[in-house]
């Protein structure tokens, strides 16, 4: 195996809100790892980056709160011994491999290339918890060697001090609190599924708001504690529906992730094995919202694939046509020239075709998405977009949508006003046009065409 520098990136970037005080600290004790990794002979970096920030929340009479304080990220470059990168920590679990990845790493490495158990360096296999990829900085070349062996081969007697990600957290105090252990998946999913039904998900990065995170949820479910008997109280009502659906749940994810890399590949691992670790449990719960996320990709593909076979052109090339449908699109776009204004580009759904066009004309600036509209135009092209048949109208315009017969007729209106100057505007919103057009003002209810 090999594995590059310049891999593809991922944001494993965690963000802490901190106080002044608690930047400090945290900045002391990296300062701390810092000095022991250069002590042991490693070479890498671990930088603390601050940014003030603030959160706003009511508090229980209603009044609203500011707190300011810093976003804090933890960056910086792998550990390095000797020519050799320390490229991840490899839990072995059940269901495969789990890649924990240090500060500052862009390696991606396919979940599926790992052999749990095995030592590149003593060339053994046997029964091993974790183990460590290390990739040399000139070959590229990848090993994985077991952390028993790696006195051995790096002549060092000792891990990096900043491994992990993780690993730092644990150091800084962000550690789950009480004894690890490990849960079945399916208890571990059922608490999950029922406390996402009653409180909603609740990721981890909330706990710097105050809210708890649905890991800690079922942390508390799972082992017990101060508030534990009312927490599964509450989760009661949904635990009998949460224990039909996990199994389907579980199934679904098995199948629709797939991901060789990253967080999908480390989630599948976690799926397919019996127990969870409490290392893991952060990953386990997070199929919860990671199930939702593919039914609702699975909903919007079945009704891309539905609208595909219901919908067709309208009219042909050259025609003149009129459709009425709802507007599922409304964006500004640059105009052809530097001095042009920007046009409006309209998508209406007309239930069994799809009409696009883009105008400058005054009245296209003025809808808005779900609104009603009825345009006539000609028909310029047939194009398809995500595999849907749309109609593209040149010079459209909107047509009145006023019912007839609600229209006063011109007998009872009002005497017409007398003429009066009023300054063309430009269509992009600007300064008002140097020129300016005459035009009758209209009587009062008396519907005008344009």
């Amino acid at each position: 195996m090999s594995v590059d520098a310049d891999t593809l990136a991922t944001d494993r970037g965690h963000a802490w809100f901190l106080s002044a005080e608690e930047l400090a600290a945290t900045r002391a004790k990296i300062a701390k790892l810092q000095q022991r990794a250069e002590r042991k002979g490693f070479t890498g970096l671990i930088d603390v980056a601050a940014v003030p920030a603030t959160r706003s929340s009511t508090s229980a009479g209603g009044l609203p709160v500011t707190v300011h304080g810093f976003d804090v990220t933890i960056t910086g470059e792998p550990p390095r011994y000797q020519g050799w990168r320390f490229v991840a920590a490899v839990d072995a679990v059940e269901g495969g491999t789990i890649l924990r990845y240090p500060p500052g790493s862009t390696a991606e490495v396919p979940n599926d290339q790992i052999r749990p158990g095995e030592c590149d360096h003593c060339h053994t296999t046997r029964v091993r918890r974790s183990t460590v990829l290390v990739s040399h900085d000139v070959t590229g070349r990848l090993l994985q060697v077991g952390r028993s062996c790696l006195k051995d081969f790096l002549g060092h007697n000792t891990l990096p001090v900043f491994l992990t990600q993780d690993g730092i957290a644990n150091t800084l105090g962000g550690s789950l609190a009480g004894t690890p252990s490990a849960w079945d998946v399916h208890s571990v999913l059922t608490y999950a599924a029922a406390a996402v039904e009653a409180f909603g998900w609740t990721p981890a990065s909330a706990f710097e708001h105050g809210r708890v995170p649905t890991r800690d949820q079922v942390r508390l479910a799972l082992v017990g504690g101060r508030g534990a008997d009312q927490l599964r109280d509450q989760l009661a009502p949904h635990l009998a529906d949460a224990t039909a659906r996990v199994p389907r749940l579980r199934d679904d994810l098995l199948t629709g992730l797939t991901g060789s890399s990253g967080y999908e590949a480390n989630l599948v691992v976690v799926l397919r094995g019996a127990a969870v670790d409490a290392r893991h449990l952060g990953l386990a719960v997070s199929a919860i919202p990671a199930h939702q996320r593919l039914q609702a990709d699975r909903q919007r593909e079945t009704a891309r694939q539905d609208a595909a076979q219901t919908v067709d052109y309208a009219g042909r090339v050259g025609e003149k046509v009129t459709l009425s449908g709802v507007v599922r699109t409304a964006m500004r776009v640059e105009g052809y020239t530097y001095r042009s204004p920007d046009q409006v580009m309209l998508v209406v759904d007309c239930g069994t075709a799809v009409a696009k066009m883009t105008t400058s004309a005054a009245w296209a600036y003025q809808v808005k998405v779900g609104d009603p509209l009825t345009v006539t135009g000609t028909v310029k092209a047939h194009t398809e977009w995500n595999g849907i048949k749309q109609t593209v109208l040149t010079r459209p315009k909107q047509l009145d949508t006023i019912p007839e017969g609600a229209q006063p007729s011109l007998a009872d209106a009002a005497p017409p006003a007398p003429w009066e100057t009023v300054p063309s505007v430009r269509l992009d919103g600007a300064q008002a046009a140097q020129r300016s057009t005459t035009t009758r003002t209209p009587s009062r209810g008396v519907a005008v065409s344009h």
